[in-house]
């Protein structure tokens, strides 16, 4: 009787094990890569900080959809190569270039992937250098034609400031920004070892969008005319326009640079004669790059990182 006891006791000691082993082994068998799809799909562009949040904890449970089992058992588990490659277009296409999240959000991600393995996000993005899109909304004719200009000037002279050292400066395009209850959009700003520069775009002289040889007299009292064919034209001047971005500006930063306003001719063949001097510098594109790398304000590593971060804060777009 004794031995049919021992022996019972041993047969419900095994199956509770193979019962506890099985209830174990479902627990640890299953990582769903299907929920890595949804969850990935659900983050869209301008996702909200919430969106971006919920996201991060997802990834941090989820942990990768490759696992490795021994005696059933997870031991091992982490993320394919394909997910890697997916999460870091993430970064690039939905993460870097969305005002919605801060750049201590932007980080964490970055450092996330790091975390994983993921190769190329080392190096830290230029977060704060975002572009904005050129637009034309103009509905008349000849305001929308004369926007088509001032886009291809504008365009222009991204152009030019691309080839601007990246490790030296930092360029922004079409940036929106605010202060106060009022905005602003400035064309372009860069921000680099030789000072910050505010550069306002003009497509003065130009026929159609190109280049056409002309004349530029700016003369006592403020006054621009622009000599095309033989005729002269009386042109707006874009100083008030100009010092009020460059007030707009010493609103917004918080430490005390020099700020560098220019108005920048897209029109390569315009003469430029200036009989007065003006609280700013008039230049042709086609001297652009050489005028910013040769002034001589030289800005620190920190003067830079804060207008960067000021005007980051700023931006609406």
């Amino acid at each position: 009787m004794d031995g049919i006891i021992f022996i019972g006791i041993i047969v419900v000691t095994i199956v509770t094990l193979m019962i506890l082993t099985r209830a174990r082994d479902k627990k640890n068998e299953w990582v769903s890569t299907a929920a890595f799809k949804v969850e990935k799909g659900r983050l869209k562009p301008y996702c909200s900080k919430e969106d971006f949040d919920r996201f991060m904890s997802f990834l941090q449970s989820y942990k990768g959809g490759y696992v490795r089992r021994k005696y059933g058992e997870i031991v091992y588990q982490g993320y394919l190569g394909s997910e890697k490659g997916e999460l870091k277009g993430v970064f690039y296409r939905l993460i870097v270039p969305n005002p919605n999240l801060s750049i201590k959000d932007k980080e964490e991600f970055r450092k996330f992937l790091r975390s994983i393995g993921v190769i190329g996000v080392n190096d830290r993005p230029s977060y704060e250098t975002r572009d904005s899109k050129l637009k034309n909304r103009e509905k008349n004719e000849d305001d929308f034609q004369r926007k088509e200009v001032g886009n291809k000037g504008e365009q222009d002279v991204r152009s030019v400031l691309y080839y601007l050292d990246r490790q030296k400066y930092s360029v922004i395009n079409g940036a929106v920004l605010k202060y106060g209850d009022k905005t602003k959009e400035f064309d372009h700003i860069v921000v680099g070892n030789t000072g910050l520069f505010i550069l306002e775009t003009k497509a003065f002289g130009m026929t159609e969008g190109r280049p056409c040889k002309a004349g530029l007299f700016i003369d006592k009292g403020d006054k621009w005319i622009i000599r095309k064919k033989g005729t002269n034209r009386d042109i707006i001047s874009p100083t008030t326009q100009v010092l009020e971005e460059k007030e707009k500006i010493e609103q917004i930063i918080s430490c005390p640079v020099i700020i560098h306003s220019v108005v920048v001719l897209s029109n390569t063949e315009l003469f430029i004669k200036q009989n007065i001097d003006l609280p700013y510098d008039v230049i042709r594109i086609d001297k652009l790059k050489s005028y910013i790398e040769d002034y001589n304000d030289k800005l620190t590593e920190n003067d830079k990182i804060t207008v960067l971060h000021d005007l980051n804060n700023s931006r609406v777009n």
